[in-house]
């Protein structure tokens, strides 16, 4: 059963994760193949964003709404982390959903499906 997020009473950090999915125990044997998907979502949205290099990552810079957003593989699991900053919690939000539908949509693009949870 999904747990709720907990409660974020501050802007500072809105995250989310997208196609990370329940999979204890799979993984492991599946991760160099979902390393690989990684590698080629991040340096598709390298082609499609103002970016600032990060070490496996990509920082990218937004002024509508103003703020960062910092897109990188998840270390454990199959999929990316989205993690957004911007100078409001609505802002905020507003840079992490654009994150995770620039991530979907790259996805799609690159013919990358989402894992199904197990």
């Amino acid at each position: 059963m999904p747990i709720a997020r907990r409660s974020k009473g501050d802007h500072l950090l809105h995250a989310d994760v997208v196609d990370s999915k329940s999979k204890a125990g799979v993984w492991m044997g599946e991760q160099a193949n979902f390393k690989a998907d990684q590698t080629r979502i991040s340096e598709a949205l390298k082609e499609q964003t103002d970016w600032v290099e990060l070490r496996n990552a990509v920082l990218v810079i937004s002024t509508e709404p103003a703020g960062i957003t910092v897109i990188a593989p998840n270390p454990t699991l199959p999929g990316m982390i989205v993690l957004a900053d911007g100078g409001s919690p609505l802002a905020s939000r507003i840079l992490r959903d654009k994150g995770v539908e620039l991530v979907r949509t790259t996805m799609t693009d690159l013919g990358i499906a989402e894992v199904e949870a197990a």
